[in-house]
């Protein structure tokens, strides 16, 4: 037969100053009574994480913590649980974070740690397009190969080699020309695809 012993004990939310201002004399002194009773479990548990002992004065401050007598006695033996029941409403914020001190409290887990996170951290963030004109010749020689399936990748040939972001944006459409051998067609097409690119990138800075 066990000897073990298992006790439930659903405790009241704290009572803020300001949340019982308009109640009742008798609700004021009710508020009070849960406050003072909050109180006294937690110097029970502080006691009982610092020194694994809890002394008689401690336990019999409260009427809570009277009936958790047996489990203070115990020692390191007893174990305890903390299940704290909170809203996900952000109107009850301040209530939340009250119930969560309150649990880190009786939890013998000692001060909290507040992280604090902007709602646009948790949002995804949109990469930032590099603008051509910041292009180096590298990315200039990339962008080249890589657009419409390599069908320019023939201009690379008749660029210097330190052609950069800042020139190639500076291509008029006659020049685009000369670089495709003199095919207007092409000239044309590579003319407005350097355009698409750079309205493409505009357009999402903002956005």
């Amino acid at each position: 037969q066990s000897e073990g012993q298992l006790m439930l004990v659903d405790c009241a939310g704290t009572e803020r100053k300001k949340d019982s201002m308009y109640h009742t004399k008798e609700r004021q002194q009710e508020g009070a009574e849960i406050n003072a009773s909050l109180h006294a479990l937690k110097e029970c548990i502080r006691y009982l994480t610092t020194s694994q002992r809890v002394p008689s004065h401690a336990y019999r401050a409260s009427s809570l913590t009277k009936i958790l007598a047996d489990a203070f006695t115990r020692g390191p033996s007893a174990r305890l649980a903390v299940v704290c029941t909170i809203s996900p409403c952000a109107t009850d914020t301040e209530h939340t974070i009250a119930t969560m001190r309150m649990g880190m409290a009786l939890g013998g887990r000692g001060p909290e740690r507040e992280e604090k996170q902007l709602l646009s951290d948790l949002l995804p963030k949109k990469e930032r397009l590099m603008h051509p004109k910041q292009w180096t010749s590298e990315q200039v020689v990339d962008w080249l190969v890589s657009v419409r399936d390599g069908d320019f990748s023939d201009v690379v040939d008749a660029m210097p080699s330190n052609f950069t972001g800042q020139m190639l944006v500076r291509l008029s459409e006659g020049r685009c020309v000369q670089l495709c051998n003199g095919n207007q067609r092409r000239g044309r097409t590579l003319f407005d695809l350097l355009h698409q690119e750079i309205h493409r990138v505009e357009s999402s800075r903002k956005a």
